[in-house]
């Protein structure tokens, strides 16, 4: 499905800060030009869950969660920038610089990444931005030199069916976890942000 381009929505900063107010709870919509809010993920926002259903830490981070045998297998959308190559596990940050919880929480991904990296837990961290306006990201960039930029999203209009190829709604809120393991297959999905307390459940995820 066709996305107008957003000249105004995506646009600088003072955008950014609106959205960082609306969305700090639950994520953005990765479909920003549109007004209406991104359906919430199953499982971690139900308000009432079952006593005696129980959840092992994995299941409760996941919004998806599949063997190697059952997984989707991961496609980058077309891409303005060089995909990372390499053997081994991937994880995909899907962020965009209008979204509150995506650039807060990308400083402390950068943090886990090396602190997983001495603990002898090897992966790829891909930051993938969803931004229309390359200026945006390269204004952001230059901002925050801590952060290693990755590739954006080339075609804004295939935003929707890049989601639904990988096995999401096409309004799946940001920001936007893919755990891809050597084989290419999403092993597990998280939408929305995560917190210090999720560590050792990433861990746990990239360690299999």
């Amino acid at each position: 499905m066709a996305h107008p381009t957003p000249p105004v929505l995506l646009s600088g900063f003072a955008t950014g800060a609106l959205l960082a107010l609306l969305g700090l709870a639950a994520g953005c919509p990765a479909d920003a030009p549109k007004s209406k809010p991104a359906a919430p993920p199953p499982g971690r926002f139900e308000s009432v869950a079952p006593a005696a259903v129980k959840k092992d830490a994995v299941d409760a981070f996941c919004d998806t969660h599949d063997d190697s045998d059952t997984a989707t297998t991961f496609t980058w959308p077309k891409l303005d920038g060089a995909a990372p190559t390499g053997a081994g596990w991937t994880w995909v940050n899907a962020w965009a610089t209008w979204c509150g919880p995506c650039v807060g929480e990308m400083p402390m991904l950068e943090r886990w990444k090396d602190k997983l990296a001495k603990e002898g837990v090897e992966f790829t961290l891909t930051f993938l931005s969803l931004d229309a306006n390359a200026a945006d990201v390269k204004q952001y960039a230059a901002a925050h030199p801590d952060i290693t930029m990755g590739p954006r999203i080339a075609d804004f209009s295939l935003l929707a069916s890049w989601l639904t190829s990988n096995g999401l709604n096409s309004n799946a809120s940001i920001p936007l976890q893919f755990f891809v393991d050597g084989k290419q297959k999403i092993r597990c999905t998280r939408m929305g942000a995560i917190s210090e307390t999720d560590y050792d459940t990433v861990k746990q995820i990239l360690s299999k």
